[in-house]
């Protein structure tokens, strides 16, 4: 029989090897999160694919075969999805993501990554802007209050930009719109349908209806650059095979770390994120920031983190109320279980 002193220390082993682990998850989808971002900007500069719904096709076309042959070979088990459900959620959903994707790569073409990720501090904003207007978040003016010192922060880096476009800054404003619709809408139905997606289910259920709407959108826009260019495009084909499959993988990892991670130490990370792809991209591409932009951003994250904070204690609260109604319940159902021998004994 094993020791107190042997326990603890099996005990300790195993909770350094668990945080070890959790920790290399997070290093991984950050590293490869930033590392798309670069890669991406780098690929759609004019001298190399300067087509962004293209390559949100191709992103999407890739994953949905990746999805198909993962059911179709039994490696996943295949949900019984109707064709209710698939209208419903399913293409809505695809449809926003689509929008999502190709108005981010868009973006890139005419802002440096350190912009787009300095305007991508805007999310909470839009996000809490959207939950509100579809009942998805509660209104309160304190959160309000949070997001003007957030918006502020944005607007102020805004006006420190050398390079500002506002063409690009309306493609990435309205991917993160898309995007807030998207997980407003997520939200809204999994709450009244019982159907559990995976990252795997989502390439097989999602993206190729993802493809299917940017289809018209390539070939009315970009398809016939691409067939004037193709010279130039072949060279190109290992860096697309690439960034596909880097974007297949990301969206597989990032569930595999949001669901062995908590929510607090997710947003953290996606801070130093964007943070640190600020400092990389301005290394990388030489991109100059004033101290104007970087003291606008310094109040966005400011802002951002009182957001989180509030976050995290509107939860620990609600967990606390569901803790107490649970525990009232059982007292209650304790006394009336009691409550029939209590008369016969009388």
């Amino acid at each position: 029989m094993a020791s107190p002193a042997s326990a603890a220390q099996g005990k300790h082993r195993a909770g350094l090897a668990l945080a070890l682990v959790s920790s290399l998850r997070l290093l991984v989808w950050l590293t490869l999160s930033s590392g798309i971002i670069i890669f991406n900007k780098w690929l759609l500069s004019p001298q190399n694919f300067p087509y962004p719904v293209t390559l949100a096709f191709w992103h999407m076309l890739f994953c949905s075969l990746v999805g198909i042959l993962a059911v179709q070979s039994s490696c996943v088990k295949q949900q019984d999805v109707t064709w209710k459900t698939c209208f419903n959620i399913c293409l809505p959903v695809a449809a926003l993501g689509a929008a999502g994707l190709t108005l981010g790569n868009a973006a890139f073409i005419y802002l440096s990554v350190a912009f787009a990720q300095i305007l991508k501090a805007n999310m909470p904003v839009i996000m809490f802007t959207v939950g509100c207007l579809f009942h998805a978040h509660k209104f309160s003016w304190q959160t309000c209050g949070i997001m003007v010192v957030i918006g502020a922060g944005v607007a102020a880096s805004s006006l420190g930009e050398l390079q500002f476009s506002g063409l690009g800054a309306t493609f990435m404003l309205s991917a993160m719109l898309a995007e807030a619709f998207k997980m407003v809408l997520l939200q809204t139905m999994m709450q009244q349908t019982d159907l559990q997606i995976n990252p795997v289910s989502a390439l097989y259920y999602v993206m190729p209806g993802s493809t299917l709407c940017l289809l018209p959108f390539v070939l009315m826009l970009e398809a016939g650059d691409v067939y004037h260019g193709l010279p130039s495009i072949v060279p190109q084909v290992p860096a697309l095979i690439a960034s596909a499959v880097a974007a297949c993988m990301l969206n597989v990892i990032a569930f595999w770390v949001i669901s062995n991670t908590s929510a607090l130490t997710m947003k953290l990370a996606g801070i130093i994120k964007d943070a640190a792809l600020i400092v990389m991209s301005g290394l990388i591409f030489n991109t100059q920031l004033t101290p104007l932009s970087l003291g606008g951003y310094a109040v966005a994250l400011t802002g951002i983190g009182f957001h989180n904070y509030q976050s995290l204690r509107q939860a620990q609260a609600q967990v606390v109320s569901a803790d107490a109604e649970a525990l009232l319940l059982h007292r209650i159902d304790s006394r009336t279980s009691l409550s029939p021998h209590k008369l016969v004994t009388a």
